[in-house]
This record gives C-alpha cells, structure tokens and sequence, in this order.
C-alpha cells in the first residue's frame, strides 16, 4: 500500500475481480481463547471474511472456537 498526498486517503494495488480495493486478512497460529473470539466477533459483526490458519493441536482443545471459524 502506498500513501497519498492527503493523510485520510490510501492507495492500494490490489484489487478484487471486479476491480474495487480490497485487503485479505489471515490469522495464524490459534485458535487462541484469549483473542480469537474477540476476533470472530468483530469478522462478524462487520460481515468480513478471513482466513484462519490453526494449529491442530490448539484446534483439538478449542472445538468450539473452530466451529465459529468454520
């Protein structure tokens, strides 16, 4: 992402298919009990898809979190 003149404004390169801005977002390492329901709630609420990356055995003692990822 590169800034613009105006310190409101920022310019990204890429793009979606259909040519509008866009940010991908990923998480990794979780899922951890502490932050990612915080996180999941906010995806949620703002209706924004990501990616999670988990950690089988983090994934295994947190059931219920993989289930609000997935």
């Amino acid at each position: 992402m590169r800034s613009t003149n105006d310190a409101t404004e920022a310019r990204s390169d890429y793009a979606d298919a259909g040519g509008e801005p866009c940010v991908y977002l990923s998480f990794d390492d979780g899922p951890n009990p502490l932050c990612t329901p915080a996180i999941l709630d906010v995806l949620a609420q703002h209706r924004t898809p990501a990616t999670f990356c988990v950690i089988g055995a983090y994934a295994a003692a947190q059931p219920q979190l993989i289930q609000r990822i997935i």
